[in-house]
């Protein structure tokens, strides 16, 4: 064969091209139907030079015999095992018998017209990693000319789209199953464009709206649906999460009215504001669900909470009044000193129990964000001892305090009081087995820390979440406690509205430890 370049101007257009710029260095070229480089036509090497030192997966068949070359970009699409490194200087047919069916036609098509062709998202499957795999691929066959004008072979610009197109039919399986999710859950779906104002809803909000599925949802008409009482309020949740800097929640329970039958839905509506990059609101939407049974139910202990403490206060309140008529007759009397003492103690006791039935009646107050507060300045740690002074008079258990020993902050003494008589109580209720209650006050910079630790049952993962909700009992390696559930609730209300934190860590059969914190130095607030 005639020669058209010395080896040596011919290998200058192999160089580079990493690991296959050296296997196609060092292939015995002479042994295949184009023969040596130093043979190869002007065009076959300055392609195979723009192959090689391009990071674009490429790949050429070249000649009747369809010769194939690729470069390191293309060479992961081949796998692990299998083709690789055998692939470079086979022929085409040899090479792909598992697709050859599908492939030869595209490249028939640029040897005989010399048009183009594309393809995205292709799936064809190719022999890989020691298995037939399918492999989507974007990929064009264009024509590369030869000497004479001739076509001299078809240049492949490819690029593997597996992993997108998995990805994408992943993300519409998980869009299926949340649409399904969301009718087994017989959830309304919703979506407001915030430049038009066009409100877009399921069928089933079409009709608690009182619509037919083929209706429009006036936005004007949706809002008016809510009951009046909560219009306001759900209007001001809507603004506040749409608003320019906002993180985008809505969150709100309310009431809508059929404006055909008026028959009556309370809903939990969530939602999440879409914002550009300019910070302005481009797409609101979320989900509604009917709550309106779970709220009757809720009633419904709302109701028996109010009848069972107006039923028990009356009684305590005449104990009190009796204790204290005996308080009065043991100060003339000249018997043991230790009466009033326990007398004292008694009536003091009468009287955490008459706040707690109070606080009891504050469940629905602290519900509306109405719990009142009394601030003074008070010494944590000498509120601490007071509150576990009924246990050290049990001799069975020993409480040891640790920590500061005086810290003043800003507090409702009568409310830190009770959380933390709730704690130490909850202590010794879910460590039966244990005597032994470890209470902990610490400071920070900013804020002040209580903790109380028992070595008891302790608290599973999946229900740490929910102990300080309203009504909620923690039933614990097959032992049921009494108690309505309220406790950490009114803890936890109380706490907040301290402005602090209050939190747990458990782990079943080593314990618990329940903290919660309070400002060192609070912002004056309408106290």
């Amino acid at each position: 064969m005639q020669l058209t370049h010395s080896p040596e101007e011919a290998y200058q257009y192999l160089e580079g091209g990493g690991e296959m710029g050296q296997l196609t260095r060092q292939y015995d070229w002479a042994s295949t139907a184009i023969g040596s480089p130093d043979t190869w036509p002007q065009s076959l090497l300055t392609t195979l030079s723009i192959i090689l030192n391009s990071r674009f997966p490429m790949f050429l068949w070249w000649g009747p015999e369809l010769v194939q070359f690729y470069n390191d970009a293309y060479r992961p699409s081949l796998g692990n095992n299998g083709k690789h490194p055998k692939a470079l200087g086979q022929r085409g047919e040899d090479c792909w018998p598992e697709i050859w069916p599908v492939i030869k036609p595209l490249i028939d098509q640029v040897l005989t017209t010399g048009e183009a062709t594309w393809n995205e998202d292709q799936l064809i499957p190719i022999y890989r990693n020691n298995r037939l795999e399918d492999v989507y691929w974007t990929f064009s066959y264009s024509k590369v000319i030869g000497e004479g004008g001739t076509i001299g072979g078809v240049l492949v610009i490819c690029n593997e789209t597996t992993d997108k197109v998995k990805t994408y039919k992943a993300a519409e399986e998980a869009r299926m199953e949340l649409e399904f999710a969301i009718e087994a859950a017989e959830m309304g779906t919703w979506d407001l464009d915030p430049a038009t104002n066009r409100f877009i809803g399921n069928d089933r909000i079409k009709s608690w709206f009182g619509l037919a599925p083929d209706d429009e949802i006036n936005l004007a008409d949706a809002i008016s649906s809510i009951a009046e009482h909560d219009r306001e309020r759900v209007t001001a949740a809507i603004q506040s999460a749409m608003r320019k800097g906002s993180d985008g929640n809505y969150n709100v329970v309310y009431t809508i009215v059929n404006p055909q039958n008026k028959t009556e839905r309370i809903v939990k509506a969530i939602g999440k504001a879409k914002f550009d990059a300019e910070g302005n609101v481009c797409r609101f939407s979320g989900t509604l669900e009917d709550v309106t049974d779970e709220y009757l139910v809720q009633q419904r202990k709302d109701e028996f909470l109010s009848i069972a403490s107006h039923e028990l206060k009356t009684p305590l309140t005449s104990l009190k009044a009796s204790m204290q008529i005996l308080q009065k007759l043991v100060n003339t009397d000249q018997g043991s000193d230790k009466v009033p003492f326990f007398v004292d103690k008694a009536n003091s006791s009468l009287s955490k129990l008459l706040y707690l039935i109070d606080d009891l009646m504050n469940v629905s107050k602290i519900q509306q964000g109405q719990l009142g507060l009394h601030k003074t300045r008070i010494n944590l740690v000498e509120l601490v001892n007071d509150c576990c002074e009924h246990v050290r008079m049990n001799d069975r258990y020993e409480l040891v305090v640790g920590g500061d020993k005086e810290l003043f902050i800003d507090a409702d003494y009568r409310r830190i009081d009770q959380v933390i008589v709730n704690l130490v109580n909850n202590a010794i209720k879910y460590a039966p087995r244990s005597n032994r209650i470890e209470i902990n006050v610490e400071h920070n910079a900013e804020n002040a820390k209580v903790s109380v630790r028992d070595f008891g049952i302790g608290v599973s993962a999946e229900k740490l979440p929910h102990l300080f909700d309203r009504y909620y009992r923690v039933d614990s390696l097959g032992v049921q406690f009494s108690g309505l559930g309220l406790g950490l609730y009114i803890c936890s209300e109380i706490v907040k509205r301290h402005k602090g934190q209050i939190g747990v860590d458990s782990e079943v059969g080593a314990g618990s430890t329940f903290w919660f914190t309070l400002p060192l130095n609070p912002l004056l607030d309408e106290e």
